[in-house]
């Protein structure tokens, strides 16, 4: 039974790797079919691509006007930089690289939400007749992509069915999925703690840098401040009391971090103020 139990979980993550290739391939010809579709002056017999062709055109249009922009503000770079002085010329070529990088930002986010209405468009001009003077025109070789595509896809669920059938659908025992599931909490709990602890906000790097500089700066042992003055040991030169040189360790770190704290929440409140929407409340 065990070996039977793990030639079925070789054969299923094998089947897993097809479909999953099956169904890459038949998005991808779907997703060029629906640019052809797009491309054309056909109109659609299905109402419900109307919406989508017209979602298309306005994405090709922002697409086109990032384009421009992009050489619009290389253009633009070329004239400052000749124009500014020399000390003015690293700002003017950072600024361009800046607007670039927002551009190409736009553009690439473009690209990414036309992927699924190509899509869309392709399955609905697959699905119309090709006979009439309105139907869309997908050239044959994509329709076979897509057919051998799906044809793959269903060959290789109906062959994993078959294979699982013994083991009432799933070759894994039934306690694997609850670790797993478990597991992956687990990891979630892990990152967030190390994110807090590796990567610290600007107050606790605040609050550990106040604290840094009271450890190097005070000491409350005349013996540590001459050995440190003469360059032995660690620890400052500055001779306090005890109970100052423990208020300062423990005040002064949270102080800094409360401050620094503080000052970021007004920068970030002041930049969100100076960078919203005119037409948009402040709430």
């Amino acid at each position: 039974m065990l070996r039977a139990r793990t030639t079925a979980i070789v054969h299923t993550a094998r089947l897993e790797i097809q479909l999953k290739r099956a169904r890459q391939r038949e998005r991808e010809a779907l997703a060029r079919a629906g640019e052809s579709f797009a491309a054309t002056r056909h109109l659609p017999a299905d109402a419900a691509a109307l919406p989508l062709l017209a979602e298309v055109r306005r994405l090709r249009l922002a697409l086109d006007a990032h384009s421009a922009a992009i050489a619009g503000s290389v253009d633009d770079d070329r004239a400052d930089f000749v124009s500014v002085a020399r000390w003015m010329q690293p700002l003017v070529v950072v600024r361009g690289l800046c607007a670039r990088a927002i551009l190409r930002h736009h553009a690439s986010r473009c690209l990414r939400d036309l992927r699924p209405l190509h899509e869309r468009l392709g399955a609905i001009a697959l699905a119309q007749p090709g006979d009439g003077s309105a139907a869309p025109r997908v050239s044959v070789t994509l329709v076979e992509a897509v057919r051998g595509a799906r044809a793959e896809h269903e060959t290789a669920v109906a062959e994993r069915t078959l294979r699982l059938a013994p083991f009432g659908g799933s070759a894994l025992p039934g306690w694997v999925g609850s670790v797993a599931g478990e597991s992956k909490s687990l990891g979630r709990a892990l990152l967030r703690q190390l994110q807090g602890q590796l990567l610290p906000r600007a107050s606790a790097l605040a609050g550990l840098a106040a604290g840094w500089w009271v450890a190097h700066t005070y000491t409350d042992s005349h013996p540590r401040a001459v050995l440190r003055s003469i360059g032995i040991g660690k620890g400052g030169t500055h001779v306090v009391s005890g109970e100052t040189y423990r208020a300062m360790s423990f005040w002064l770190p949270i102080l800094a971090a409360a401050v620094c704290a503080y000052l970021g929440d007004r920068i970030a409140r002041r930049v969100r103020q100076h960078y919203r929407p005119r037409n948009l409340s402040p709430e």
